[in-house]
């Protein structure tokens, strides 16, 4: 089957439902953000950045950073999440130094865009035809010591839920990715295979985090016994921890690129 790049101009409110608008979307937003905060001070120096989201979705994560100042260049592949993008921010903060893009990532350049001090690169590695290809494209938009925040489906965690749920089929399967027109990614990655790219490629690992290492493996019974307050507690405290961090349903890695890369 040959595949293109995954538009969800077609599940737009079924997405937005199960990623954003649930308890699931409030973990991934909390661990990530405190994990870029905690990794890259220079987000709260003072000094604005310029910041490219490519897949920005519906903006979420560019408003934040563009709440500390910094210059924002949105991009998705759909029309949709782009305009609500920019709903969002006109109705947010209408005042923000923002930039958006209806298109694919493959499209973005530095000769017609420049370069960036950090790329936000979330969730779509996974729903990529040529995910390796167009992630090392990619990272050409960023500046020598500029900043990587990659968070990708999680290959291992993906196996592991498959086997403790008795689909071992499904486990020992070469192709764990998804088929049709579902949520379940293309091409989820593991781990090992995505920090050899971004060491082939020059760019130093600065941190690593699971994203819902806990949430995923309790009991659905069991999620309405707890508030979402000590869901995000409890998955800050664990999502660097080893072993627990490679459970994440995503990883997000935070690298820096090298002088040389």
């Amino acid at each position: 089957m040959i595949r293109s790049d995954r538009n969800f101009d077609d599940l737009y409110e079924r997405f937005v439902r199960n990623i954003y608008g649930s308890a699931k979307g409030e973990l991934r937003m909390a661990v990530i953000w405190q994990h870029l905060l905690d990794t890259l001070p220079e987000l709260t120096a003072g000094k604005p950045l310029r910041i490219l989201d490519a897949g920005c979705g519906l903006g979420q994560m560019g408003l934040k950073l563009a709440e500390l100042g910094h210059e924002l260049v949105l991009a998705d592949l759909s029309a949709t999440m782009v305009q609500q993008a920019q709903a969002t921010f006109a109705e947010a903060l209408p005042s923000a130094s923002v930039t958006f893009i209806h298109g694919p990532v493959q499209m973005l350049n530095v000769r017609e865009h420049g370069q960036f001090d950090l790329v936000l690169f979330h969730a779509v590695l996974e729903w990529l035809a040529e995910p390796k290809q167009t992630l090392q494209q990619l990272l050409q938009l960023i500046t020598p010591r500029g900043g990587l925040s990659l968070m990708f489906y999680n290959r291992d965690a993906l196996i592991f839920r498959n086997l403790i749920r008795g689909n071992w089929r499904k486990a020992e399967s070469e192709h764990q990715g998804g088929e049709g027109s579902g949520l379940t990614p293309y091409h989820p990655h593991s781990l090992a295979d995505v920090q050899a790219w971004l060491a082939d490629w020059q760019f130093d690992l600065l941190g690593r985090a699971g994203v819902r290492v806990i949430h995923d493996y309790m009991e659905p019974r069991v999620h309405g016994m707890r508030t979402s307050e000590e869901m995000v507690r409890i998955e800050l405290k664990y999502a660097r921890q080893e072993p627990f961090l490679y459970m994440g349903r995503y990883l997000h890695l935070i690298a820096r690129k090298g002088v040389a890369g």
